[in-house]
């Protein structure tokens, strides 16, 4: 018994068959994130004419690699980064600098942001 098997490319945008001819793969890169997108000459220079707005090709592309966050999509709080010998000398510091600060606990983003503005650590 024989086998066949066929591949059909379908347009990322529209969503029509293209031919393996017509086929253009637009690999992107925004924010960290890699994307790909299969389009049709037509739909490609529509994107290249600026006639497709940007939202649409992001969520029309496939994302290939790049940071990930969250299922809740939350940010990591900064207070709470560093290692604990880290964490002492901010306190050290924001206490010279006359910012209440305590011995445990989550330190201020403000606090946070400040030493590493003045260090131009991080």
């Amino acid at each position: 018994m024989a086998k066949k098997t066929v591949v059909e490319f379908i347009d990322d945008l529209d969503g029509k068959p293209i031919e393996i001819d017509d086929l253009n793969t637009i690999e992107w890169s925004w924010r960290g994130v890699d994307y790909v997108l299969d389009t049709s000459t037509p739909n490609l220079e529509k994107i290249e004419e600026g006639k497709v707005p940007f939202t649409t090709v992001l969520s029309k592309s496939t994302r290939v690699s790049g940071r990930r966050r969250s299922a809740s999509g939350a940010r990591r709080a900064t207070g709470a980064s560093g290692d604990a010998g880290e964490r002492a000398a901010i306190r050290a510091w924001a206490r010279d600098q006359g910012y209440d600060v305590g011995d445990r606990g989550r330190i201020s983003s403000e606090i946070v942001a400040a030493y590493y503005g003045q260090s131009g650590a991080r």
